[in-house]
């Protein structure tokens, strides 16, 4: 296997980022479902009790109810609209100049280095947490909010893949075994 690899990482692959850290967090994998249930269980209280307190006198009950229905039913989809379009203005070419664009990761013996326009990171093997894939990318975990990704595309075929998934698994092992022997 080279110790070198050159790739493209895109905004594609810094929002899988993102998405990864709120995924590992136990607030972010929970936030989203508290907001869903307390607007909902909002909505659906404010219906109720619009027709405890005035459903003999009219029946504006049925519009609140409706309106909790749709909420009920429209919020996970607007919250994924939203999102989108939160990361859409924020990601801008400005903003992401350095964090995404044409990366070159270098193995060494000692530390993996990825080396971008602006921003090199360094670890060390004994710093990567643990090693990740998925149908589009490799993760280097190195600490909570910080890891290397490579996307898929880098590699060209499926065995350069599998030979650098090997190769970083082996060089994490010798350095777990050298620790377990001190």
């Amino acid at each position: 296997m080279a110790n070198r690899l050159e790739y493209d990482l895109t905004v594609d692959d810094h929002l899988a980022k993102l998405d990864r850290f709120l995924a590992d967090s136990r607030v972010g994998r929970n936030f989203t479902w508290f907001a869903y249930l307390a607007i909902v269980a909002l909505a659906w209280t404010s219906a109720i009790l619009f027709y405890i307190k005035q459903g003999h006198q009219n029946y504006g009950y049925i519009f609140s109810g409706a309106f909790a229905v749709v909420l009920t039913l429209a919020l996970p989809a607007l919250y994924r609209w939203y999102q989108n379009s939160f990361w859409a203005s924020v990601f801008t070419p400005p903003a992401v100049k350095g964090l995404v664009g044409r990366k070159v990761l270098v193995i060494h013996d000692d530390f993996i280095e990825e080396i971008g326009e602006r921003l090199t990171v360094r670890a060390n093997w004994s710093d990567v947490q643990r090693i990740e894939h998925d149908p589009k990318r490799i993760w280097l975990i190195l600490a909570p909010l910080i890891s290397i990704v490579i996307p898929n595309g880098a590699f060209p075929n499926p065995f350069a893949q599998e030979s650098f998934l090997n190769e970083c698994k082996s060089r994490i092992a010798a350095i777990t075994e050298v620790a377990k022997v001190v």
